[in-house]
């Protein structure tokens, strides 16, 4: 039976206090997030339910509206409160809108430790939850589970960053070497930044399946039985780094064409269109946002 609990040594610069630390210091956005996608599951959710729990956070609440009122998503009509947004756009549309503002909150911070700019980190993980948007209408699986996976499929970076900022002396991530990054937080942190976002996620209650794909994303410990939802997610990173906002240390982890389409059952076009469109999209939405 699969355990999301990470695993520390003596030796780790990272330890389970530091952890639990860094997570009460990490926007509290992201476990919105979180509750949102349990209750968009429950047939007993209504709009009240919603709206009470993003106006939890006002600063959420200011970048959902924001994002409800682009051009691209409000065709001429402008909200001022989530209840005429979710009954205009509805709760699935609001949900996505609230994972890209809770990513924002997360990775838009120069990340010493790897570093790695807020710009890229941002980037990235929001390219990653557009392309597993994508690949979703290719291969099936659950379309809110697949975009939470590709938003904060880097989350751990972030809490490891953390904890390490207080640290006299902490390791900083070789970039010009582009060690595997995995090889180089083992090694160097007795800790992995997978196994570091599997401990944060199933402290604020995600889902096991969730917990699991983002700690399996590398297909490290058995590449070739890769399957499901966590293979998808390494496809999302591949396709990602192919539209240039890939991450540093990780090219080695991503399979050959091939690989993926043998196992997922796709097509080298399908991978083709979901690329153009997730480059397209993250032009879209980046723009939005900025606006």
């Amino acid at each position: 039976m699969y355990t999301a609990n990470a695993s520390f040594d003596s030796t780790s610069f990272v330890k389970p206090g530091d952890l639990r630390v860094a997570a009460s210091e990490l926007p509290p956005s992201p476990q919105v997030f979180g509750k949102l996608g349990k209750l968009l599951r429950d047939p007993n959710t209504g709009l009240n339910d919603i709206t009470e729990l993003v106006n939890t956070d006002a600063s959420l609440t200011t970048r959902v509206l924001k994002l409800s009122n682009s051009a691209a998503f409000a065709q001429g009509m402008a909200f001022d409160n989530l209840d005429d947004a979710i009954n205009r756009i509805g709760f699935r549309k609001v949900f996505k809108f609230v994972g890209v503002a809770a990513a924002s909150d997360l990775f838009t911070v120069q990340n010493q430790t790897y570093q790695i700019s807020g710009t890229r980190l941002w980037e990235n993980a929001l390219a990653c939850g557009l392309a597993m948007d994508q690949l979703v209408g290719k291969v099936g699986y659950d379309e809110q589970d697949m975009f939470t996976l590709g938003l904060l499929r880097s989350i751990g970076k972030m809490a490891i960053e953390l904890c390490l900022s207080k640290k006299a002396n902490a390791p900083h991530y070789p970039l010009a070497e582009q060690l595997p990054i995995l090889e180089w937080e083992a090694s160097t942190l007795g800790i992995t930044n997978p196994k570091v976002a599997s401990f944060l996620l199933a402290s604020w209650n995600f889902s096991e399946s969730t917990i699991q794909s983002i700690q399996l994303q590398y297909l490290d410990s058995d590449p070739e039985s890769g399957s499901g939802e966590f293979l998808l997610l390494n496809l999302a990173c591949f396709i990602v780094e192919k539209i240039y906002t890939g991450l540093p240390g990780v090219s080695g982890y991503w399979k050959p064409v091939p690989f993926y389409c043998e196992r997922l059952g796709l097509q080298v076009n399908d991978l083709e269109q979901v690329l153009g469109s997730v480059r397209k999209r993250l032009d879209e939405t980046l723009q939005n946002i900025n606006d």
